[in-house]
Parts: C-alpha cells; sequence; structure tokens
C-alpha cells in the first residue's frame, strides 16, 4: 500500500512485490501517469478507496473512472466501507472485467459471521483489523472462508478527520494547497513529544492521523494468504529491505515499532 507517490522515486526499482495499492485520487491526477504506467508493468495495480467519500467527489468518481480503467491494467478495488459497493456497482456491472474486491481493515471484521457476510457479498479478501489480538486473529485464520490479508508493516492511521489542520476550516483554500501537495510533512507532537504524522487530501479536505509508531509483525505467526505493508514516508531502499525482512518472516525491532494490540484485550 503505497499512502504517498513520490515523483521523484524511480519504482521500477521495487523488488519481489505481486500487489500494489494506490489511493483513488492519483488516478485523475496526470501528473502521476508516468508512475502509475511504470507500476501497473511490474505488479497487480488496485485501487484503494477513501474512507470518506464527500458528494463533490462521487461526481469526481464517476467522471474519471471508466477513463481510469481504459487507461490502466485494474486488477481490483480496496473497499474501506460497504457504501464503496453501491459507488462501484455500475463500474462492476457493466464492466467486461473481472475486478477482485477486497475488504480494507475499515470493516473492522471480528468474527466469521462477518466474513461470512462479506462472501455473500461477493467480495474475496478481506484485510485483518489491527485492533485485533491475538486469539481474534488465530481465529479468522483458522476458520475464514475467504482470503485472508494482515497489515505486518505500517504506520496505522489514527482518525481521519473532515477537516483540513493546515487550513484550520473543512474547506481548502489556495495557498494551503500548494503546501499540501508539496514534499512538506506535517506532525502533531503529543505531551510525550511524539510525533504523529499527517497527511492531507486537499480534493476532499480531509485529514489523515497516523500512529507515531510503526507495526510491524512476523507475518509466519498467523495462517494468512497475504502480507501487506503499509508505506508512507519510506524510500525505495527502505521498502525493498522490509519486503526483503517480511519475506524471511522477520519483523522489524527497535523503540519506533509495536506489534499494535496482539497481546492486549480488545
Amino acid at each position: 500500500m503505497l499512502n504517498v507517490l513520490n515523483t521523484d522515486f524511480d519504482y521500477s526499482r521495487l523488488d519481489n512485490i505481486d500487489k500494489i495499492y494506490i489511493p483513488l485520487k492519483y488516478f485523475s491526477n496526470t501528473k502521476y501517469s508516468e508512475i502509475l504506467n511504470t507500476l501497473q508493468k511490474n505488479f497487480k495495480l488496485y485501487i484503494y478507496m477513501p474512507t470518506i467519500i464527500k458528494a463533490n467527489y462521487i461526481n469526481l468518481f464517476y467522471s474519471n473512472i471508466e477513463k481510469t480503467i481504459e487507461n490502466y491494467n485494474i486488477n481490483g478495488f480496496v473497499l474501506s466501507n460497504i457504501s464503496n459497493l453501491k459507488l462501484l456497482e455500475e463500474v462492476l456491472k457493466n464492466s467486461e472485467k473481472h475486478f477482485e474486491l477486497i475488504a480494507n481493515y475499515t470493516f473492522n471484521i471480528f468474527n466469521n459471521y462477518s466474513v461470512n457476510e462479506l462472501k455473500n457479498l461477493k467480495l474475496n479478501r478481506f484485510t485483518i483489523s489491527p485492533e485485533s489480538n491475538r486469539e481474534i486473529i488465530t481465529s479468522l485464520c483458522n476458520n475464514s472462508c475467504l482470503f485472508k490479508e494482515m497489515i505486518v508493516y505500517g504506520k496505522i492511521p489514527l482518525m481521519n478527520m473532515n477537516y483540513c489542520l493546515n487550513g484550520k476550516t473543512n474547506k481548502c483554500y489556495p495557498n494551503c494547497t500548494s503546501k499540501c501537495n508539496s514534499n512538506n510533512k506535517y506532525y502533531l507532537k503529543d505531551r510525550m513529544n511524539m510525533n504523529f504524522r499527517v497527511l492531507f487530501d486537499n480534493i476532499q479536505t480531509v485529514s489523515t492521523i497516523y500512529n507515531s509508531k510503526i507495526t510491524s509483525i512476523v507475518p509466519t505467526d498467523f495462517d494468512i494468504d497475504c502480507a501487506r505493508i503499509d508505506i508512507l514516508d519510506e524510500t525505495i531502499d527502505e521498502i525493498n529491505y522490509i519486503v526483503s525482512q517480511i519475506s524471511e518472516g522477520k519483523r522489524l525491532e527497535g523503540n519506533e515499532y509495536t506489534n499494535g494490540n496482539l497481546n492486549r484485550e480488545v
């Protein structure tokens, strides 16, 4: 999962990756066309749907989605909530292509009753919630009727806000838009001096606040079908190193890493 696309990166250097998730907003911006073309040549490309979708964005979505499917070899969609199915209804019905549908961790799947409902809705795979403890993850992995993926590396979003912290408002201003499009990085600092990365979506005026620590889990501890890494500010070399460690069944160690809620009660 590439939360941010950097025009200075050579994404052809990415190695040992099968699937790439790209946020929807990048497909409507021609600035990133070259990157997207590079990614689709080397990996299976998926559209990552946003958690919050405003009315103005729905219009933009419908005006761009058919062109996106024509221009890029899209293998599927990562759905962030049940309403995304309704949004994609006509696309899925009218397209000759078969798209894989993945329920993101934001569906908060904690038991197999929910998994069965996803199967009835024709979803193919689901992402285990990072809020799950070891007992819940083990139960889902051992008994699920769908393919399972788990985030084994990455900073997890703590909050999606319908608000711009830069502009201190629920709409964008021209002078803020240029900041959001630049390489500037913004953080919130708490009373313990921990930095929480803030990412802006200036199309929808949505701010996402990420955890100060990086989740890192040993992928071989669970019977998962897919190990997912969520990339925010890492370089290409750092991404390749992370992939190599996960491929060897290891987790990254250090004060900046956490195993999430594995050993906690939910």
